[in-house]
């Protein structure tokens, strides 16, 4: 059954690309985000030279296999997918469900809970979770990390079930007719 929505919905070349498109815009705001300082330094300096700004930034995707664990890694990248995934399929019910009804707004929710719970869990080795920790900073509490059994990859974790979670029910969602069957 989800095979099968899945073929379908892909099969239609807008909705792969689509779904390429958002899982590298977030995988790059993924890796790109906690090197922002130094990344609009080099892009706005005027001494650097196009393509070394270019090279600079582009050589910053390196990061995901030198300062994540292979656990972390896999999660972030499982988080960008299924993100695409889950906009793609959420898209593809719309398109069809605005034609005779309204699209049902605990979908989006799912998929959305599970974006945002998973960038609580996106970080690196050497600086941990990237909103999570940040917003500990503030409360001034993020040593309670340390006490989490994976050390924030929780939120990683759950943000990839969540994700998971939300694309099934859209799957389901998209496979169940629109209109009820008269007997």
């Amino acid at each position: 059954m989800i095979a099968g929505v899945i073929k379908r919905v892909f099969a239609r070349p807008f909705y792969s690309l689509l779904a390429m498109f958002i899982a590298t815009l977030t995988l790059s705001v993924l890796l790109l985000l906690p090197n922002q300082a130094v990344l609009l330094d080099i892009l706005s300096s005027p001494i650097v030279s196009l393509s070394a700004k270019l090279s600079f930034m582009f050589s910053l995707y390196g990061s995901l296999g030198t300062n994540f664990t292979l656990f972390s890694a896999t999660y972030t990248v499982l988080i960008a997918v299924l993100l695409g995934v889950n906009v793609s399929l959420l898209w593809y019910y719309a398109a069809r469900a605005r034609a005779l009804s309204k699209a049902d707004r605990s979908l989006t929710f799912t998929g959305i809970g599970g974006f945002v719970s998973g960038l609580f869990g996106i970080g690196c080795a050497a600086c941990g979770t990237i909103l999570f920790a940040g917003l500990l900073k503030l409360l001034g509490i993020t040593w309670l990390i340390t006490y989490l059994p994976l050390h924030g990859a929780e939120f990683g974790v759950i943000g990839v079930l969540l994700l998971i979670v939300s694309s099934y029910s859209l799957a389901k969602r998209i496979d169940d007719p629109l209109v009820c069957t008269v007997d």
